[in-house]
């Protein structure tokens, strides 16, 4: 697979999984059918030690669940992916091996601490508590240890699978609508 295909199956993926109708589409399909829209607007929640705690230790936990050399690992095993790549030793291939560690690093880092918030409010401070110490444990180490290759491990099956339910959409979506006809050979191509 190319550099752009591994790009815009990401891409596809994340889009394909976020095609729910937005609010503002909502509302404006709402007032074509001239019906009443309620717009409301969230207050953010008052300063609550029990989340303040619950976010410290959710952070914790994720720094406890990638393990100690995770940025590290993570570049190396996107290094090594980048080496499988069709067009490797082209400019383009040049430039995504230089970019994209530091890139994806940075992303990842995002990620990481984006979730916090989440982990807080799905588990309980006790639950948070105990998986904080099953990663402090021998084996939660040695867990944490494989995160990165467990995933690189799991990425071909991933590709795949995504790249079959893309194929299936797509043929199905353009069997049904007019996709045109650079698309549709595309899709037909794939079946």
């Amino acid at each position: 697979m190319t550099i752009r295909t591994h790009l815009a199956l990401g891409l596809a993926l994340g889009l394909a999984a976020t095609a729910a109708i937005t609010g503002a589409q909502a509302q404006a399909q709402a007032r074509s059918q001239n019906e009443t829209v309620v717009v409301t607007r969230v207050e953010p929640a008052p300063y609550d030690a029990a989340v303040a705690r619950r976010s410290e230790l959710a952070r914790e936990l994720i720094g406890l669940s990638v393990g100690p050399n995770f940025a590290k690992e993570f570049e190396r095993a996107i290094m090594e992916q980048m080496g499988k790549v069709d067009g490797k030793d082209s400019e383009e291939g040049a430039w995504v091996r230089a970019n994209m560690p530091t890139m994806a690093s940075r992303m990842i880092v995002r990620i990481m601490d984006d979730m916090a918030p989440t982990y807080a409010t799905i588990y309980t401070e006790e639950e948070l508590r105990a998986q904080i110490d099953f990663y402090r444990s021998a084996a939660g180490r040695a867990v944490a240890a494989k995160t990165v290759a467990l995933s690189v491990a799991l990425q071909d099956v991933k590709a795949s699978v995504g790249e079959a339910f893309l194929a299936e959409f797509e043929s199905k979506y353009c069997a049904r609508f007019d996709c045109g006809e650079d698309t549709a050979t595309a899709a037909k191509s794939r079946r």
